[in-house]
């Protein structure tokens, strides 16, 4: 018997979301988690996974509705291995029905500080993980807590004051899953302002959930958080610096000349852009703590991502390490100096992000 394919069916089986929501309690050195009460239980918020649904669609029911905290105030951190069960319920609903098969499809769930405000108090309960065991009856939350103390044992240390850079990042490309995306400057903002990186929206390589591929091109945001390093691009990149807020200096010099006084300098602000063509040695320099810039990078052929080789990885730095840990560098490396001035703004550049490191880093400045 031939069996007609059909890649559009989804996965047999019932699933179930379980959100897990923490809290620190920091009389008793201890994280609790949200439960909820459901026909005379205490569960963590959940709801059943329909077919061909999202996650984000499917917690709408779970917390919007249930908990009453509304969308854009928590977020999914990470997605735990579901856990095959089967049996029956003890809720008076079911009774004794028959025997059921199904998936417990745990989610670690961050959440904005106000976000628990409009919850009713006497619906929910806050428990350790060992509470949940001693004192809890209902099947599939004893499943879970007993999973999270064998195996997760983290999730009961003091959780994120704060969602992560890649959760609020990840519920904004949900949002905007379409070809034809708006980023807004608050949503710009408050991702950057929890990270330490650049929002990069289109990458050569994507390596995170809300990443799309650029194919020629790749496009991010970056703060001063962000740290820059100098580098060059090969034949025919062209990398485009835009400011959107701050200062930004941008030094540059040809590739193969030589000599600190080589080196150029510009000094952009709010509603500058630079382009950078092919074979620029170049290296940017934010000299206010707020900053926030997008980059532009692109290229008709070639590598776009990696640090390696001129020609061959996307960027060349001064030296690098191959995956192997041996050193590497230009080949250039030892025939160009850099300008003193440059240099030390490298230095304090490269420091840990903090206030009193942009009053030093102005003070090079007027140096030059």
């Amino acid at each position: 018997m031939v069996m007609e394919q059909n890649s559009s069916n989804p996965i047999v089986g019932n699933m179930v979301l379980y959100c897990l929501l923490r809290r620190w309690n920091s009389d008793r050195k201890e994280s609790q988690f949200l439960l909820i009460k459901k026909q005379d239980y205490f569960t963590f918020p959940a709801t059943k996974l329909r077919a061909n649904e999202d996650l984000y669609h499917a917690l709408i029911r779970a917390l919007d509705e249930d908990l009453k905290i509304k969308s854009g105030k928590y977020f999914i951190e990470e997605e735990l291995p579901m856990i095959p069960s089967s049996g029956t319920s003890p809720r008076p609903k079911h009774g004794d029905g028959l025997p059921k098969n199904w998936f417990l499809y745990p989610l670690v769930m961050s959440y904005h500080e106000d976000a628990l405000d409009a919850i009713p108090l006497d619906q929910i309960n806050w428990m350790t993980i060992d509470e949940i065991i001693d004192q809890n009856k209902e099947p599939n939350i004893l499943t879970i807590a007993q999973m999270i103390k064998k195996n997760r044992s983290d999730l009961c240390s003091e959780p994120p004051k704060t969602p992560s850079m890649d959760a609020l990042a990840c519920a904004w490309s949900a949002q905007n899953s379409q070809e034809v995306r708006i980023v807004r400057q608050n949503d710009i903002k408050g991702i950057l302002n929890i990270g330490n990186r650049a929002f990069n929206l289109r990458v050569a390589d994507p390596y995170l959930p809300y990443h799309k591929q650029g194919l020629g091109f790749t496009w991010s945001f970056f703060t001063p958080k962000d740290k820059q390093d100098l580098h060059v691009h090969g034949l025919p990149s062209v990398e485009i610096y835009g400011i959107l807020e701050g200062e930004l200096l941008l030094w540059y010099k040809p590739m193969n000349q030589r000599g600190a006084r080589s080196w150029s300098f510009q000094l952009l602000r709010a509603g500058d852009w630079a382009e950078v063509g092919p074979l620029q040695c170049h290296f940017a320099c934010w000299l206010t703590k707020d900053g926030l810039g997008t980059v532009i990078k692109a290229a008709g052929a070639g590598e776009l991502a990696g640090v390696g080789r001129l020609g061959i990885s996307g960027k060349t730095v001064c030296q690098w390490k191959d995956h192997a840990g041996n050193e590497q560098h230009c080949s250039n490396y030892g025939h160009c100096l850099i300008h003193p001035i440059m240099e030390k703004l490298m230095i304090e550049y490269g420091k840990p992000f903090e206030d009193r490191k942009y009053d030093i880093i102005r003070m090079l400045y007027d140096q030059i």
